[in-house]
């Protein structure tokens, strides 16, 4: 680890910048790419984090010794003996001892004590709660109210989201425990959670009593049992887990990745390996989609899937709900298809309005793929499928036709996803005269009633709809 350091002090310092709070945004964005692409950076960063965070949140004194990250020479290399030199003087010492070891142990002193949170801190506050109830020490809090370190709080009922001073989202899902450690890491006793973390606030830490989650920029769950087990599952980035025993962290470490999650015990049996549940942070996920309820034969999935093209997404049973785009501030004017509410006449279910630039939406597709066969291999019969979407702020507007996808997809959609197959090419998007697709009066409800023929069909049901978003 030693030559690793030596050989990137660039980036050691890089990192020092963002442990200090003083990178600039085009060095987080430098961090951000590295951690991304580079396994030898994510190796250093992980190292420097981990101790880092044995500073903060164990309280754990950091011999000065060990500051020094580039030694000219290491321990096994150092001379069994040492060349005789002329005694020297006992004002020398004297002198030594203060022009060095006092200062630096002043210097040490307060280096860190600077970094510990000191109890009561406000590093956060309650943004928002949803038919919940969040207590300390039996006194309610409010939407608003600072949280602060040096208590334990308890998610009683609802969902709840708090803002972290370093920008990270945090959503809990009741019933839950947690202490806030640090303006960038929490403690979560028992309950479920969902974080998202920019890369304004990489290294985001949350710490269970079984295991250490350290973020490198991603979107990420986990899960504490009452047992004290507990789940870390990535739906975005990477993060890496350490087990926790004795509230010691353990030195090997997991790398996660989208698609992947890990179980740790903490009683010293083997890490189970998973895979990413979505359903286990069913009412996080939601609320910070800013959906609020949903209710017919739809499911919604956070992270789309890398391939969506006729006959990738199928279902006879579901009509899917993707989130696309989050906080989008629109690049242009949207000319956009003003979805008609129930009771609306036929000439007036084709009209379009345009949203202006600069409007920020989260975008959704509205999915729908019924298989061509069935899994006896015969023609799959008519699929007919209803479902409401009650959103938290208005719907603005919606594209409907194969030419709006194709207009929009590298706006509007999800990096990555491919939205045709080689199979089937550009085959099918959009809805039909007959299916039924209406907004309530107040704008934030959806309601569908769609239908897809049998007979090996390709043609897939698809919405794209805009919708505000909070200020």
């Amino acid at each position: 680890m030693n030559d690793l350091l030596r050989n990137n002090t660039a980036l050691v310092k890089l990192i020092y910048e963002v442990q200090n709070e003083t990178a600039s945004s085009s060095q987080l964005k430098t961090l951000s790419d590295l951690l991304h692409s580079d396994p030898e950076a994510q190796k250093i960063y992980v190292f420097l984090m981990d101790m880092h965070a044995e500073l903060i949140l164990d309280e754990e004194f950091l011999d000065p010794e060990h500051l020094n990250f580039f030694p000219d020479q290491l321990p096994d290399e150092l001379p069994s003996k040492r060349a005789s030199a002329p005694r020297k003087h006992l004002s020398y010492y004297l002198l030594l001892a203060v022009c060095y070891f006092i200062p630096l142990t002043v210097l040490s002193y307060f280096a860190y004590y600077a970094a510990q949170p000191f109890a009561h801190t406000r590093v956060a506050i309650l943004d928002q709660i949803q038919a919940g109830l969040l207590t300390q020490n039996s006194q309610e809090i409010s939407e608003n109210d600072p949280l602060l370190t040096g208590h334990q709080y308890q998610l009683e009922r609802g969902v709840a989201r708090i803002l972290m001073n370093s920008g990270v989202e945090v959503v809990l899902e009741s019933p839950a425990t947690f202490e806030l450690l640090h303006h960038n890491s929490i403690r979560l006793w028992q309950g479920t959670l969902a974080a998202e973390v920019d890369s304004d606030a990489i290294g985001f830490v949350v710490e269970t009593p079984s295991q250490r989650v350290v973020d490198l920029g991603t979107r990420f769950g986990v899960h504490v049992a009452e047992d004290g087990s507990s789940e870390a599952h990535v739906f975005h980035g990477k993060v890496v887990c350490s087990e926790v025993r004795n509230n010691q962290s353990e030195t090997s470490t997991h790398l996660l990745e989208a698609g992947q999650a890990i179980q740790i015990k903490g009683d010293g049996s083997p890490p189970v390996t998973l895979q990413t549940n979505e359903s286990t942070f069913t009412r996080a996920l939601k609320f910070q989609a800013q959906i609020e309820t949903l209710s017919g034969s739809i499911q919604y999935i956070q992270e789309m899937p890398k391939q969506i093209g006729a006959g990738d997404f199928t279902s006879s049973q579901q009509i899917f709900l993707f989130q696309e785009q989050k906080n989008l501030i629109l690049p242009e004017d949207m000319m956009v298809w003003k979805i008609p509410s129930a009771g609306t006449t036929a000439n007036q279910k084709e009209l379009r309005h345009l949203i202006p630039k600069g409007t920020k939406v989260n975008v959704f597709l509205v999915h729908l793929d019924g298989p061509h066969l069935d899994p006896q291999g015969q023609q799959q019969p008519p699929v007919r499928l209803s479902a409401a979407i009650h959103f938290r702020y208005p719907v603005l507007g919606g594209f409907k036709t194969d030419s709006d996808f194709y207009a929009t997809d590298q706006t509007l959609g999800c990096a990555g996803v491919a939205y045709d197959n080689e199979k089937f090419k550009r085959s099918g998007r959009g809805i039909d005269a007959s299916d039924k697709t209406e907004l309530s009066d107040e704008g934030q409800t959806l309601e569908v009633a769609w239908s897809q023929r049998g007979g090996g069909g390709i043609g897939r049901d698809q919405i794209r709809i805009l919708v505000a978003t909070e200020e």
